[in-house]
C-alpha cells in the first residue's frame, strides 16, 4: 500500500505592521520622557554633592589657616600692602610674569586659601576667542602660585576642576548685558561675559580686613564669634567672591539687599544669592565648617529668626 506524504505547514512570513512599529516607538518615547527628567535630577544632585564637597574643602583650609595664624578667621578681603607686605599672598610674582589681575597685596579669601592649600602653580592658556587679547587674559607665563584663578580661566575647560572655590553648577540667573560689569572678584554680580561658567561661592564681608578710612581694620578670631554653628561664612552666589552683609535701617532693624530671596516674577531684584540646585536651594558654609542647604527665604528676618543663620554682628550675643 502506498502512503502519501504528510503536508508540512508553511511558516507565516508576515512582517511587523506599521501600527505595531508605531506602538513600539511610542513606548520607547514614553520611557525616554520618564527617564530624562530623572537622569537630570540625578545629575543635578551629583553636582550639589560635588559643590558641597568643595565647600567642605574650604572649611578644612580655613581651619588650617586658623591653626597657623593664632585662631584668626580667614578675612573675606585683605590688604597686605601695609605691615603685611612680605606676605606670600598676592605678593611679588615670579620673575617674568605679568600680574595684571587685581592689585598686588590686595585680594580675597580665595587667594589666601589657594596659597594655604598650595594648589598652584597653574599655567593657563590664552583666550581661545582672542589669542592676542591682553585686557582680560593674563600672560600665558602667569603660574598662579599666589592667586586663585579668576573668571577668565574657565575659558579653558581643563582648568575648571582645578579651582575648589567655585560651584559645580553654572551661573543661572539673568545677567546684565554690559560686558564691562564683571564679578572679578568684588562686583555686584557676574556679567553676560561669564554666562555658563561655574557659580561663585561668596564669603560674608563681615570678615573684611581691609582698612577703613581711619586706617583701622577688623580681624576676628574664632573665639570672638558667639555662635559659630549659626554664623554664615560663604554661600552660593553670583556676586563674585564676597557678598555684602546687611546694614542697619533703624533700631534693631536690619536689611540686606544682597540677601533677599530672588523671586521668579522679579528677576532684577537685588539679590546676590543663587538657589541653583534641585528644589531651589543654596548651600551655605558656616564658621564651624559644617555645610547645609537653605531654601528661599521670605526676607532677611526670616533667614535670621527662622533659619537660625546669622550674617551680621557675629561677635555679639544678640
Amino acid at each position: 500500500m502506498t502512503t502519501r506524504p504528510t503536508a508540512r505547514p508553511v511558516p507565516s512570513r508576515r512582517g511587523v505592521t506599521l501600527v505595531e512599529a508605531m506602538v513600539v516607538v511610542a513606548v520607547i518615547a514614553a520611557l525616554v520622557g520618564i527617564l530624562l527628567p530623572a537622569l537630570s535630577i540625578i545629575r543635578r544632585n551629583a553636582q550639589l554633592v560635588s559643590s558641597q564637597s568643595n565647600l567642605r574643602t574650604i572649611g578644612a583650609l580655613m581651619t588650617s589657616y586658623s591653626l597657623d595664624n593664632r585662631d584668626h578667621v580667614v578675612p573675606s578681603q585683605f590688604d597686605y600692602t601695609g605691615p603685611f607686605a612680605k606676605s606670600l599672598v598676592r605678593s611679588a610674582s615670579p620673575e617674568g610674569t605679568l600680574p595684571n589681575i587685581g592689585a598686588l597685596g590686595r585680594g580675597t579669601w580665595t587667594d589666601i586659601l589657594w596659597t594655604v592649600g598650595k594648589f598652584g602653580p597653574l599655567v593657563p592658556i590664552a583666550d581661545p576667542n582672542d589669542p592676542s587679547s591682553t585686557s582680560d587674559v593674563p600672560s600665558p607665563r602667569w603660574d598662579y602660585r599666589y592667586d586663585s584663578p579668576d573668571y577668565w580661566s574657565y575659558y579653558n575647560p581643563d582648568m575648571v576642576d582645578t579651582n575648589p572655590f567655585r560651584s559645580k553648577v553654572e551661573l543661572r540667573k539673568a545677567m546684565p548685558t554690559d560686558t564691562a560689569e564683571a564679578a572679578r572678584p568684588f562686583g555686584a554680580g557676574a556679567s553676560i561675559k561669564e554666562q555658563g561658567q561655574p557659580g561663585y561661592f561668596a564669603a560674608n564681608d563681615f570678615f573684611s580686613a581691609v582698612p577703613n578710612a581711619a586706617g583701622t581694620s577688623n580681624w576676628y578670631t574664632n573665639a570672638m564669634i558667639r555662635y559659630p554653628a549659626m554664623s554664615m561664612y560663604a554661600v552660593d552666589s553670583r556676586a563674585g567672591e564676597t557678598i555684602a552683609p546687611p546694614v542697619s535701617t533703624g533700631t534693631n532693624t536690619w536689611e540686606a539687599l544682597s540677601l533677599r530671596a530672588w523671586t521668579p516674577n522679579d528677576p532684577n531684584q537685588l539679590c546676590e544669592i543663587e538657589f541653583r540646585y534641585v528644589g531651589d536651594v543654596c548651600s551655605m558654609l558656616y564658621l564651624d565648617a559644617h555645610v547645609a542647604t537653605q531654601g528661599k527665604w521670605i526676607n532677611y528676618s526670616d533667614l535670621v529668626n527662622n533659619r537660625q543663620t546669622r550674617i551680621e554682628r557675629l561677635d555679639q550675643r544678640n
